[in-house]
């Protein structure tokens, strides 16, 4: 299953990962927090939408676009 980065707000172009709770590998279940998130108006914690091996694509200080793949949960 691919990550994406979400969209937080009706204006959000893009987000800053601020902090993965995971690194390369690990298991993750279903609705554990995944990662941080900053935008120009906030900051929230995203959790996780499925279980299994987390493997990132974006690393922390990335900024990217909403939508975009961030990570995958095989």
């Amino acid at each position: 299953m691919e990550v994406v980065m979400p969209r937080l707000g009706m204006t959000m172009q893009d987000g800053k990962i601020v902090k993965w709770y995971f690194a390369d590998g690990d298991k993750v279940t279903e609705g554990e927090p995944l990662l941080d998130i900053e935008t120009e108006k906030l900051n929230n914690t995203v959790n996780a939408t499925a279980t299994g091996i987390f493997t990132k694509v974006a690393n922390e200080g990335d900024t990217i676009a909403c939508g975009e793949v961030i990570a995958r949960i095989d």
